[in-house]
């Protein structure tokens, strides 16, 4: 959602320092010689004895002091209309869920194919949440398996979730929490690329609906594509996404950027970012694009997935009115 998960965040993010072998040998013993459930017990006993050294004023002032832990800059009445508002303004074929806090452990190593420091991991297997789309992929994975391998049926999802991220991100905007308006597609292929460049309009139409509707009128936009797939295929994006999305949205301009890097590799087709101008300012606010990810999942090499995000908390903080 890279990848400017990808949504709203600097690309890519700062690796982390290479462990002492000691820590190896000891990580390498933990993950494969010790069983599941012993290791949840035995980190459930650590973070017990921890919590039993701590005192309410420990705990104070690491509240005090941590960004994972402080709350959010921007009002939820505000937040809250920003959903409901979002979800009025999809196009009806995407269904609203409400994501789980915490998804299997992997999800975003797995799903996404980038580094598990991307998410917070739990002491009992899982990880919290750090990008929707790859939660809400393996939703679609499950649907379009229910639906049968030759099916043409289409999954279209849709979750606003609060996203918890553990790199650190420079920029007054960033922040380890955020909310994010997410929307994942998939539907069997077809001939040429016709099934990708629909889904890939259907998301740009739908994120600049939301972003209309949350929005002065007025407020510049401006969509650039970039293709990924080295095909030849730039006249049929002008025409199948591009032409019908200029008629649709007076006033939004839109690229195709052929040397885009960022998103390399995550993306493997067309991708787009939106971008809002504010105060002589360009303001990143969606990251989208095609994706291997559902095809990978029940390994049917027939799947065509398209993933987006909207940084609500980005949008509604600069361009609406924070009322607290």
């Amino acid at each position: 959602m890279r990848r400017g998960v990808h949504f709203t965040h600097d690309f890519p993010p700062r690796a982390r320092a290479p462990p002492a072998a000691g820590e190896r040998d000891l990580a390498a013993h933990l993950a494969h010689d010790v069983k599941p459930s012993e290791l949840t017990s035995l980190l459930l006993d650590v973070a017990r004895c921890r919590a039993n050294r701590r005192t309410p004023a420990d705990v104070l002032a690491e509240y005090e002091r941590d960004r994972f832990s402080r709350p959010a800059r921007l009002s939820p009445v505000h937040l809250a209309r920003f959903e409901l508002l979002a979800f009025a303004h999809l196009p009806a074929v995407f269904e609203p869920i409400t994501l789980a806090l915490v998804t299997p452990l992997g999800t975003a190593a797995v799903v996404a194919n980038v580094s598990q420091d991307w998410a917070v991991a739990t002491t009992r297997g899982f990880e919290v949440v750090s990008d929707a789309t790859n939660v809400l992929a393996l939703e679609a994975a499950v649907r379009r398996r229910a639906l049968g391998p030759r099916s043409r049926g289409e999954v279209h999802l849709a979750a606003h979730h609060r996203l918890l991220r553990p790199q650190f991100f420079h920029g007054p905007r960033q922040t380890a929490h955020f909310a994010l308006l997410a929307l994942v597609s998939t539907a069997r292929a077809g001939r040429g690329s016709s099934v990708e460049l629909a889904l890939v309009a259907l998301h740009v139409r739908a994120h600049l609906a939301v972003i209309r509707a949350a929005t002065a009128v007025d407020v510049p936009l401006r969509v650039v594509l970039s293709d990924f797939s080295e095909r030849n295929r730039e006249e049929a994006v002008r025409a199948e996404v591009i032409a019908p999305l200029s008629d649709a949205f007076e006033g939004v301009t839109f690229e195709v950027n052929a040397e885009r890097q960022r998103g390399r590799g995550y993306y493997t087709g067309l991708a787009f970012e939106v971008y809002g101008r504010a105060n002589d300012e360009d303001v990143f606010l969606v990251d989208g694009g095609e994706v291997q990810w559902v095809a990978r999942l029940p390994s049917n090499a027939k799947e065509r997935t398209v993933i987006s995000g909207l940084g609500s908390e980005r949008l509604c903080s600069v361009f609406g009115t924070d009322e607290r």
